[in-house]
């Protein structure tokens, strides 16, 4: 059957095939959704302010502050007030969660590398300026 909105099923199918991969080789980590791109963010940048993390991941500071206290039960990350503002609390490692967050790493990048396996760099750099051009057409709606 034929549809009739190809782009649709091409982003849906695209997005869901990648995710699969990601969250089946995530599971035996023990994570709960979301917590892996903490986890990436903080191995970016580590000791950041929690409302830094909600803007990078696009996410509500509910679901941020949510996820960070999991994180603190399952001894990933710690917090601390800030010296200079005590409203604003700090997120950063602990040896448990940088080594976590190096096993998450490391499922992102072989993700990646099965998805661009065939492509050249050429046609990685113009599937992303496709994508950005979509993404910003669908921005102006």
């Amino acid at each position: 059957m034929e549809t009739n909105f190809p782009v649709e099923k091409a982003i849906i199918s695209l997005i869901n095939c990648y995710k699969n991969l990601v969250t089946k080789k995530m599971r035996p980590l023990g994570l709960y959704p979301g917590q892996d791109m903490i986890l990436l963010e903080l191995l970016k940048e580590d000791r950041i302010a929690q409302n830094q993390l909600v803007v990078a991941l696009c996410v509500d500071h509910s679901t941020i502050a949510k996820s960070i206290s999991r994180m603190l039960k399952s001894g990933l990350v710690r917090t601390e007030k800030s010296t200079k503002d005590k409203r604003i609390t700090l997120v950063s490692l602990t040896p448990k969660g940088t080594a976590l967050a190096k096993q998450v790493e490391e499922i992102w990048q072989e993700a990646e590398q099965n998805a661009t396996a065939d492509l050249s760099s050429e046609e990685q750099r113009l599937f992303i300026e496709m994508i950005d051009h979509i993404i910003k057409n669908l921005n102006h709606e």
